[in-house]
């Protein structure tokens, strides 16, 4: 006999589900759905004109819909297609439907001054709910919790005394405010979700399934397979290249990590460190251009800075956290003398270049066509179009041609549920922030907590990124951090640029800062390793993401801002301390490091970050001198 429901189980029911087992029927809705979203949405890229709130209507229905159809709602029910998963992406169709057939009604309505219908009002309710429960199945009780607590806000605000008090808002004023307006559900993080990062994401995904990973592998293992610790250096290079394409820390990471991971340990890597290594690597692939984890695109949209400004700024920052990462890794292999792998195995980095040109077609064609041209969505567009190449002179693909494009294009709308849901879910904070001046009053709170101070109050937005951070996707982070933060960093002064990219770094961070390290959690499904053990390794191997933020926040020239004497010091001076910092983390730097010396290589590392761009330049030259005095007196 069935036993009621116990506490466990409704604990079960309210964590996130997992992906379903779909019958022919439910794929083929599924395929059908994708492949009319990636053609309306690639359409549009291109130029074709759609009124831009109907086309956020047809992504929310389509992604709500997926989402069910794609996602259990218990984690340990079946993972068969369920009455209640069918009846919600019904729903999902049918109230996203009701908006769109009612598009000509709605558009002349003046919110919140005309009255909803009462079917308005069903259906605006029910969406909200539909939302809140595709983000739970799809990231878990964290997210929602955290818009449930905003939402109740809204609903109860006027019953609180000072600062934080605000009007009376009736439900159907906030229904209203949420859906049926351009600053809540339909705001600025679904609009570049559905017109921007969709289609980078469906560029990413059919580069895949055309063999562009294994292209990106074979050219990583082409450069370092010959050297000490080759597996984890393949590692880093493939996850910053894939994950410069991808934006997903916990994509990368099952991506390449399913056969870099395995390497490591048989190359003599610890299971803990081979993971901490992926996990490490992959969340860079968040802060490496073009992509950046998709905040990028929403980045532009907040703050009104170009996005080829955006992403130039941020070369130089993602290249050191990977240089600092690369480093760690070299050391760690040198100082336990782990091997490289057989160079007779190896490709040859100009054999794999004649042999897979194609690849460079579509890589080539976004980066210029996005500094070119500045219009980021029609750039990958054109990507996608720039893959044609590869379709012709691969005869694997070009025998399943339309096979391979109809799943390339499908596994990339399933790729955007993630995206599209979190963004969704942070619209409904972003339009409840609107509503209530709730912004303001966390960033005076904030001004008052830190009494001031500069530092505190960067302390207090970085702990405020890193809690809003916990398991969630990057762009949903930020949409919610850049709202609440970015003003009080910008009210002391901080440059625009400066602030948003510094949350942008701390956003990505969550993926491995415990205890809800997303990225961790993905390399020991691959390890069998204790998550914890691996987030807290991954931390130290990318220290370096923890501190770049903070030296452009004191020296922007690191973002190519100043004059160019100062831009060279400042890059050349960072170089070197990523360099140093690299040895004091892992206790090897040309050669065993002392513990007297990995202390006086700390501090001068410290001084390093700290100092302005020249006497910051002084002190790492110093540094050098330094370093290589200490290797030949070691060697005499």
């Amino acid at each position: 006999m069935n036993q009621p429901s116990t506490p466990a189980s409704w604990r079960m029911w309210l964590a996130s589900g997992q992906p379903r087992t779909l019958g022919i029927i439910a794929q083929t809705i599924s395929t059908v759905i994708s492949l009319m979203c990636a053609l309306l949405f690639l359409a549009i890229a291109f130029g074709w004109y759609m009124d831009p709130l109907l086309a956020l209507h047809l992504f929310l229905g389509a992604i709500l819909c997926l989402a069910f159809i794609h996602r259990t709602g218990n984690p340990l029910g079946t993972k068969n297609m369920t009455f209640a998963g069918a009846l919600l992406a019904l729903l999902s169709i049918a109230c996203c439907g009701y908006l769109v057939f009612e598009q000509g009604r709605l558009s002349e309505r003046l919110p919140v001054l005309d009255p909803l219908t009462d079917l308005d009002l069903v259906v605006s309710v029910v969406l909200l709910i539909l939302v809140l429960e595709a983000t739970r199945r799809c990231i878990g009780m964290t997210l929602v919790v955290l818009v449930s607590v905003f939402l109740m806000y809204g609903i109860w605000g006027d019953q609180i005394d000072g600062p934080f008090y605000h009007r009376a808002l009736s439900l159907e004023e906030m229904a209203d405010h949420l859906v049926f307006t351009t600053e809540g559900l339909f705001g600025p993080a679904l609009d570049v979700a559905a017109l921007l990062v969709f289609v980078f994401v469906i560029f990413g995904a059919l580069f895949d399934r055309f063999g562009g990973g294994n292209f990106f592998h074979d050219i990583a293992q082409s450069l370092v397979g010959n050297q000490h610790g080759a597996p984890a250096k393949v590692s880093v290079i493939s996850s910053a290249l894939y994950g410069s394409v991808s934006g997903s820390p916990t994509a990368d990471v099952v991506t390449t990590g399913s056969f870099t991971i395995p390497l490591m340990v048989r190359d003599g890597f610890s299971k803990v460190r081979a993971s901490a290594i992926e996990a490490a690597a992959s969340t860079g692939g968040s802060l490496l251009p073009p992509v950046m984890g998709s905040a990028a695109f929403l980045m532009s949209d907040f703050t009104g800075i170009a996005y080829s400004e955006i992403i130039i700024a941020a070369v130089f920052p993602a290249v050191f956290y990977f240089f600092c990462v690369y480093m760690s890794v070299n050391n760690h292999a040198m100082r336990h003398n782990l091997g490289a792998s057989n160079k007779n195995q190896l490709p040859r980095f100009w054999h794999v270049l004649r042999k897979d040109w194609a690849y460079l077609v579509p890589l080539i064609t976004i980066i210029w066509a996005v500094l070119a041209l500045n219009r980021p969505a029609f750039a990958a567009a054109l990507a996608c179009l720039g893959m044609l190449p590869v379709f012709l002179t691969k005869s694997q693909y070009r025998q399943g041609f339309f096979k391979n494009l109809i799943k390339g294009l499908a596994k990339g709308v399933e790729r955007v549920i993630l995206v599209g849901v979190a963004c969704a879910a942070a619209g409904l904070v972003v339009g409840t922030l609107s509503m209530t001046d709730l912004t303001g009053k966390i960033s005076s709170a904030m001004f008052a907590l830190a009494s001031g101070s500069y530092v505190l109050t960067i302390i207090t937005a970085v702990a405020v990124i890193v809690i809003l951070g916990m398991g969630m996707p990057v762009p949903a982070v930020y949409a919610l951090s850049a709202v609440l933060a970015a003003p009080a960093l910008i009210a002391l002064g901080t440059d625009v640029l400066s602030a948003h990219l510094f949350i942008v770094y701390f956003c990505a961070l969550s993926a491995i800062t415990p205890p809800v390290a997303v990225a961790a959690f993905a390399a020991a499904s691959i390890s069998g390793s204790n998550p914890m053990v691996i987030a807290v390794t991954a931390c130290r191997i990318g220290l370096i993401a923890f501190i770049i933020p903070l030296i452009f926040l004191i020296r922007p020239e690191l973002l190519l801002q100043g004059s160019p004497t100062d831009i060279i010091a400042t890059i050349t001076s960072t170089l070197i301390g990523c360099w140093a910092l690299s040895g004091v983390t892992e206790g090897y730097l040309l050669g065993h490091l002392s513990k007297a010396s990995r202390w006086l290589l700390a501090i001068l590392t410290a001084l390093i970050f700290i100092a302005n761009s020249w006497i910051s330049l002084a002190i790492g030259l110093c540094t050098l001198i330094f370093i290589y005095a200490r290797r030949h007196q070691a060697q005499r």
